[in-house]
Formats: structure tokens, sequence, C-alpha cells
């Protein structure tokens, strides 16, 4: 029987060093992504007012209304190390392993989320994980698109049911989940994929 050369079997010291080097990387990203929080929020409180209506932000409250969306907004930053390390290993597990390292690696520089990185970093990695699968880790385009969708989805189903949001309106729910997926897609799919390129085309990975 012939063996998947992108089972885990087929991993090389270089693949792990690869994906080692990603993660101190995006983790040192992530953590500083994370400095200016409460900016983020400040910046998406009008936005939030805007998609929630008055009278959600009222009864919710406008502060919650505004970290919603900000978290919606900004999430695509946090998905990078997966589909990065996807594109550059094309292993079965590099997304999971990229982007679960990387929140390790927030998490133990001083994130002020604290171990809860560590659940997150595995629900985006397998997120994107399951995308690049879809293609057999071949198709280099289609796996980063379809793994803004897969990840999107997963990370969505994770927040609607932490956040309960069965108890808010329908409309604002799907508002929240076309502004995660555009800040997927525009961080997670193209910024990712133009990194990729620069290293291509500058010889530092195959």
């Amino acid at each position: 029987m012939q063996r998947n050369k992108n089972s885990l079997s087929s991993w090389k010291i270089r693949d792990v060093i690869l994906i080692g080097l990603i993660g101190v990387i995006f983790g040192i990203l992530f953590f500083i992504f994370g400095m200016p929080w409460t900016t983020f929020v400040s910046l998406s409180a009008p936005l939030g007012s805007l998609i929630a209506g008055n009278s959600l932000a009222q009864s919710i409250g406008s502060a919650q209304v505004a970290e919603q969306v900000a978290n919606a907004a900004t999430i695509g930053l946090w998905v990078m190390g997966g589909p990065i390390s996807a594109l550059i290993v094309k292993k079965a597990g590099s997304a999971v392993l990229g982007e679960t390292l990387a929140a390790v690696i927030e998490m133990a520089i001083g994130s002020v989320w604290g171990v809860s990185n560590i659940v997150y970093g595995i629900v985006q990695g397998v997120g994107s994980e399951i995308g690049f699968a879809i293609t057999g880790y071949k198709k280099n385009l289609a796996g980063l698109w379809l793994s803004t969708l897969t990840s999107t989805i997963l990370i969505f189903v994770f927040v609607y049911f932490r956040d309960s949001y069965n108890k808010l309106p329908l409309g604002y729910v799907f508002s929240l989940f076309v502004i995660s997926y555009v800040s997927v897609l525009v961080f997670s799919g193209i910024l990712v994929y133009l990194i990729y390129k620069i290293l291509e085309k500058s010889h530092l990975i195959k």
C-alpha cells in the first residue's frame, strides 16, 4: 500500500523546525495584536451601534456590542498562523500545530486571555486545517480559500455557543458572521498569501 506523503509519518525535521519558527513568530505577533485590544473595542463602537441598533445596544450594553464587533472584525489576525503553516509545510496537522503553538507562545509571553488562548488556538487551527485537507494540501489558492470558510464557520460556531448568540437577534448574529468572514478573508487569506509569495520569491521556502 502506498503511503500518503501528507501523512503525519512523512514529517521531517525541517518541517518541525519550520512549524516551530512560525509558531514563535506568530505567537509574538498575536501578543502584539492583543496589546491595543481596548483601542480595537473603542473603534468598533460606532459600527456596533449601527448594526445592533439602539434597542439591542441598550438591552445588552453598548460595551458588549462593541467587544463582539471588535472580536469579529479582528479575528482574522489571530488565525494567520494556521494557514501560513499549511502553505509552507503542506503536511497533515501543520495548520493545527502552527496555530496552537503560536497560541501557546502568546500565552507564555503574557496574553490577557491566559490559558483560553490554547483552546482558541486549537479551534482556529482545526478550522484552517479542514480547508487545506479538502484539497490534500496540493492546491494553495483553493486550500487557502476553503480554509477561510471552514475556519470562520468553526470559530463562529464556537463563539456562538460560548457567548450565547442564540439569545441575540438573527440579523445581528448574521452581521457578526459576515464581519468575521471578511476579517479572516483579508488577514488569513489575502495577507497570508502575499506573505507566502514574498517568502517564495525570496527563496526562503521551497
